[in-house]
């Protein structure tokens, strides 16, 4: 009996330490992740303009209809040089003419498309529109070195990147793949050419889609998110130089491979681009890709700020430039 007491008393003693020790925390973000500027953007081979994003990294701005906070803060009044070295082609990027809307939800874009010579107008949900800067004589080509350039108070961003060659997609099928517990299901698989006595890297992504459309450089890219989720990094560290049926997703992804398996027979098409990138970027997507597997949990390292190409101050994002090839299939409906 006297050993029953006991142990009630020391669960009794325990239960009020704990509750004599239960404390309110607020926790504060790293005063690192409150600095510096977001870069979003980057350059292709296909036809401009093309469209860069600035904002803060941490100071939301309320949806003043919902009263909800939906998006970061833009940065408005910067100064982004972007710079073709190889011809000494110097482009001051220019902010859209932005105007509201007769629904507070959205707003007006307007820009000069200079590959099409038209003005185009947009609708973009609201506060999607400041923070963008474009091109307006720029354009993209493979072999090219680019530099970019961005003051904005007393800072002074730089980088310097060049868009290396593309790699040719030489076949685009869509082959049964076992997932495992996620059993079997059709994906898209490639095949090309490494460049050899080369390191290559690679950024693969695919859509289906019954239209071809502008699936890169465009607006929607910079104000809805891109590449998507479907996308993934690769190194030809491990891959022979012909590479045959090669699965898409099959590199290092920030999201669990997903097939869009049944979900594109009815869209009839599925494309594939393939972008090269330098050792530089796919470090730091591969820093991303990382961090994103990393939640502070136990057993697992503190997330870490991700060191960027761009240097000058605090900056999350990269400097990319990118040779994108496509390839594209109808699907049989099943």
């Amino acid at each position: 009996m006297k050993k029953i007491y006991y142990k009630l008393c020391l669960l009794l003693f325990g239960m009020g330490l704990f509750c004599a020790c239960e404390e309110e925390m607020t926790l504060k973000p790293d005063a690192g992740m409150l600095e510096g500027i977001v870069f979003d953007g980057y350059i292709t081979n296909l036809a401009p303009p093309y469209f860069f994003r600035l904002t803060h990294p941490s100071c939301l701005q309320e949806n003043k209809l919902s009263g909800k906070y939906i998006h970061y803060e833009n940065i408005v009044g910067a100064e982004v040089i972007i710079t073709d070295v190889t011809t000494g082609i110097k482009d001051t990027l220019v902010q859209p003419a932005c105007r509201p809307h007769r629904d507070d939800v959205f707003m007006y874009i307007s820009y000069y498309d200079y590959y099409r010579k038209r003005t185009i107008t947009e609708t973009r949900y609201s506060g999607n529109g400041e923070g963008l800067y474009i091109t307006t004589r720029l354009y993209g080509i493979e072999g090219h070195t680019y530099t970019l350039d961005i003051k904005y108070k007393d800072k002074h961003y730089s980088a310097r990147e060049m868009m290396v060659p593309g790699t040719l997609i030489t076949d685009l099928k869509a082959l049964e793949v076992d997932l495992g517990v996620k059993g079997k299901t059709l994906a898209p698989c490639i095949s090309f050419v490494n460049r050899p006595e080369e390191d290559n890297y690679y950024m693969l992504t695919y859509t289906a889609s019954s239209i071809r459309g502008p699936h890169y450089s465009s607006l929607d890219d910079i104000t809805q998110g891109a590449p998507g989720a479907h996308f993934s990094i690769l190194s030809d560290k491990y891959l022979d130089e012909e590479v045959k049926d090669f699965l898409v997703g099959e590199g290092d992804a920030g999201a669990s491979y997903d097939p869009p398996g049944s979900d594109y027979y009815a869209l009839d098409s599925l494309f594939v681009h393939m972008m090269s990138i330098s050792k530089d970027c796919y470090d730091i997507y591969d820093q991303m890709i990382r961090q994103l597997r990393t939640d502070g949990g136990a057993y697992t390292p503190r997330p870490a700020n991700i060191k960027s190409n761009i240097s000058g101050g605090v900056v999350w994002g990269c400097f990319r430039v990118s040779a994108v090839t496509e390839k594209g299939i109808a699907v049989e409906r099943q």
